[in-house]
């Protein structure tokens, strides 16, 4: 058994296994009279392990004093002070062979008496987990149209709810930062004729598709008038949301409408580019220049490739001339308008057509942003949108348009 195996806890000292026990210190010590015998007798005896002794009971009594050491006291072999030598009275126990253990007897263990079968304490039930709110699933075609608000109102008042129209080339899963932003809403993103879910309806006509829009708000809204917010072809729908049936909006909020109309080289850009609709390569693209980070850029060409290019030339057909609904003028809400800065310049061109027919409208422009800007900036859009429907204000960071573009608000 070696050292490390001494069930008794101290210093046992050397093992018998690795003591020196050769003929020739046997041959000196056959003869202790002899001058040689005695220095190998005193030589072997320092070698040998002193025993350690066993433990007295002691009875109970208080922690003793210390006492300080004899003055004459010769430390006995393999004791060490702590500068090192073997003198001195605060000689600590070497880990040698013939160390004394100056430590006070080690107490026998305590053992535990085992509490009786039914006197055992009960075990705790498990913490139920938390309650997390789940985010919808990132689908380009199964994104919920539907969402319940999450959480109460600060002035304690019925939820309000807010209708988001997506753009021409994205689908309603575009807006989930804006649906994780407002869980105090009633948020609908409805997928428009051609798009996500529906990618494979026929597309109608603008304003079948803001018939279709506004039975959703009919069918879900149950507290007043809808906020609607609108991006790109989203906007242009929600012009005519707002000419058809102006009973159902509360507010308006749109950004990226170009209907001042495309030149005709954009035109023709346009109709070249639905060739390529069918690459993964080419929507990729788009996202990157758009500003999207990495898991909407898979959703961005997931959903892009499973576009129907006859749809989309219907819509361009459409969309391309330009121009506002008749009836834009019946509608007397607010209204707010913004293009990006980065984005194609028909859509700050618009701003004199759509102040025109709407004359209580603001006009603002998103400094550094691109036309998807809900993605790109997705803390001041939701921002944008929450002073807007909420105080009836535009962003402070939003900026009013150059002199060119004459809105009067």
């Amino acid at each position: 058994m070696s050292q490390r195996d001494d069930v008794s806890g101290g210093d046992a000292g050397a093992d018998e296994e690795f003591m020196d026990l050769s003929l020739p210190e046997e041959t000196a010590i056959s003869d202790p009279d002899s001058k040689n015998g005695k220095a190998a007798l005193r030589a072997k005896q320092a070698k040998l392990p002193t025993p350690k002794r066993e433990p007295r009971e002691a009875k109970p009594e208080p922690l003793p004093k210390k006492r300080k050491p004899e003055p004459n006291a010769k430390p006995q072999a393999g004791e060490e002070s702590k500068s090192g030598s073997a003198q001195g009275p605060l000689a600590k126990p070497g880990n040698g062979a013939g160390a004394m253990d100056t430590k006070a007897p080690d107490k026998p263990p305590v053992v535990k008496a085992k509490k009786p079968a039914g006197s055992q304490k009960p075990e705790r039930p498990a913490k139920p987990p938390r309650r997390t709110r789940s985010r919808a699933p990132r689908d380009p075609g199964g994104y919920p149209e539907f969402h319940a608000p999450a959480r109460a109102r600060k002035d304690g008042k019925p939820a309000q709810t807010i209708v988001f129209l997506h753009g021409g080339n994205v689908g309603n899963w575009s807006w989930d930062p804006q649906v994780r932003a407002f869980g105090d809403y009633e948020v609908l993103t409805p997928d428009l004729p051609g798009f996500g879910a529906r990618s494979q309806e026929d597309w109608a006509g603008l304003d079948s598709a803001a018939d279709d829009v506004a039975a959703v708000i009919a069918d879900e809204v149950s507290n007043g008038g809808a906020h609607l917010v609108g991006l790109s072809l989203g906007g242009v729908v929600a012009l005519r949301v707002l000419a058809r049936h102006p009973e159902l909006i509360e507010s308006l909020l749109i950004s990226g409408v170009p209907a001042a109309g495309v030149s005709a080289s954009m035109r023709t850009m346009s109709r070249m580019q639905l060739r390529l609709f069918g690459s993964e390569w080419y929507w990729r693209f788009q996202a990157g220049a758009y500003g999207m980070v990495a898991d909407e850029k898979d959703l961005f060409a997931e959903h892009g490739t499973a576009l129907r290019a006859d749809n989309m030339r219907a819509i361009l057909d459409e969309v391309d001339p330009g121009g506002v609904p008749a009836q834009l003028g019946v509608y007397q809400g607010p209204v707010l308008v913004i293009a990006g800065s980065k984005e194609p310049k028909v859509v700050a061109r618009s701003f004199p057509a759509l102040a025109r027919a709407l004359p209580q409208a603001k006009f603002r422009t998103a400094a550094g942003l691109h036309h998807q800007w809900n993605i790109e900036d997705p803390i001041l859009f939701n921002a944008t949108v929450r002073s807007w429907i909420e105080k009836g204000a535009a962003h402070p960071r939003l900026q009013k348009p150059s002199v060119q573009n004459p809105p009067p608000a």
